[in-house]
C-alpha cells in the first residue's frame, strides 16, 4: 500500500519572461546581429532552460524574445545582472517599442 507522500504530485514551476519588440526598419539588420551575439551565451545562464527569439511573419520588424527559467529566483537574478542590462539597453536603443512580461506557472 502506498503512503500519501508517494501519491503527492510534484509541483513543477515554469517561469517565462517575454519581450515583445518592434524595431525601427533601418535598425533591423543591426538589431538581429546584436541579438544573435547577446542571446547565444544567455542560454548558459544559471537556471535558464531556453532563450529564444521569434520574428513575426506578418511584420518583419516585430519580434518576440521568450526565456524559460527553472525558478522565479533564477529569473530575478538574471533580471538584476549586467547581461540583462546590456540586452535591455540594446533593445531600448534599437527599437521603437518594447514590452516585457513575466509569468509564473505552477
Amino acid at each position: 500500500m502506498r503512503s500519501a507522500q508517494q501519491f503527492a504530485r510534484k509541483v513543477i514551476e515554469m517561469v517565462l519572461n517575454t519581450s515583445s519588440i518592434t524595431v525601427y526598419p533601418e535598425k533591423r539588420a543591426e538589431f538581429f546581429q546584436t541579438m544573435t551575439q547577446l542571446l547565444k551565451p544567455l542560454n548558459g545562464t544559471a537556471g535558464c532552460k531556453a532563450f529564444r527569439m521569434y520574428v513575426d511573419v506578418a511584420d518583419e520588424n516585430s519580434s518576440l524574445i521568450i526565456s524559460e527559467w527553472d525558478s522565479e529566483t533564477d529569473l530575478n537574478n538574471y533580471l538584476s545582472s549586467a547581461d540583462h542590462a546590456i540586452l535591455h539597453g540594446a533593445i531600448t536603443v534599437l527599437s521603437k517599442r518594447s514590452r516585457e512580461m513575466k509569468a509564473v506557472i505552477n
